[in-house]
């Protein structure tokens, strides 16, 4: 359901701007900005009952295509019909906390500053009442589906002109400093299911497998804050890649390798 704007409540905060970058929350929202309403499901969570990472950014996902779809002027469908796509290459999630089931939450999607060949979205959630939650950006690229290169814009794309709103996350890093040596290791192989439609697997699969390699009892009693990751080389359905992770006090270190190049890097903190 896409909403353009909330009534005021007795019950809404006004949320402050915090140095994570979760801007104010208002009722009405600024023009040019996309929002969904949606429930925290029991499929969206973990077994401690809060929202999965993966969860969170299959609901980005969705509001991103929606987005897209209204902004630009070229679906999804249309621009692959011309043998283009949007690609996602960094995001920067930052927490105040995850979700729980039953709760109703309010994502907000708007364009950011762009860089050279590289478009930005802001993200931002909250409560029904107004409670930051989160706030995201991310950087994508149009790729041209036959060369696998970066695309010219299509004349019938709109470009969107940035919203700039107090108090919003900076655009991710575009580099991260990562250990040279990790303890552990697992192999991983890309199923038909994690297969998205531009032919790889969907972004938001590289988090459930962060997710999966955390031990239960530890992630039910530590909250992540920071999650910043680099989707380096897309992956195909079948493809085996090599999960080498490290833990340095509260940092979880992932790097996802295939025929020995990066695919994706993951950098969370709790």
């Amino acid at each position: 359901m896409v909403s353009h704007g909330i009534k005021n409540k007795n019950t809404m905060i006004q949320a402050e701007v915090r140095n994570m970058g979760v801007p104010v929350f208002t009722a009405e929202h600024t023009k040019g900005v996309c929002q969904i309403m949606f429930e925290i499901s029991d499929e969206m969570t973990n077994s401690d009952g809060r929202m999965s990472i993966g969860s969170l950014a299959r609901q980005m996902q969705r509001i991103t295509e929606i987005h897209f779809d209204q902004e630009a002027g070229l679906t999804g469908e249309e621009l692959l019909a011309k043998g283009m796509s949007w690609v996602i290459s960094w995001t920067n999630i930052e927490l105040e906390r995850l979700p729980t089931k039953g709760e109703k939450v309010i994502l907000r999607i708007w364009p950011g500053k762009n860089k050279v060949n590289l478009y930005s979205r802001i993200y931002a959630m909250y409560t029904e009442a107004g409670e930051p939650l989160m706030a995201t950006s991310s950087l994508f690229l149009l790729m041209d589906q036959n060369t696998r290169t970066v695309a010219a814009q299509p004349e019938e794309m709109k470009i969107m002109n940035p919203v700039i709103i107090a108090g919003e996350p900076n655009l991710p890093k575009l580099q991260q400093k990562f250990p040279k040596e990790y303890r552990n290791q697992l192999l991983r192989t890309v199923s038909t299911e994690e297969i998205d439609y531009n032919g790889h697997l969907n972004n938001s699969r590289y988090l459930d497998w962060t997710e999966a390699l955390m031990d239960e009892d530890f992630y039910a009693e530590h909250k992540p804050k920071n999650i910043w990751v680099q989707y380096a080389k897309e992956l195909r359905e079948g493809e085996n890649v090599k999960l080498q992770y490290v833990w340095e006090e509260d940092v979880m270190y992932l790097r996802g390798v295939h025929n020995g190049e990066n695919s994706f890097l993951v950098k969370m903190m709790f």
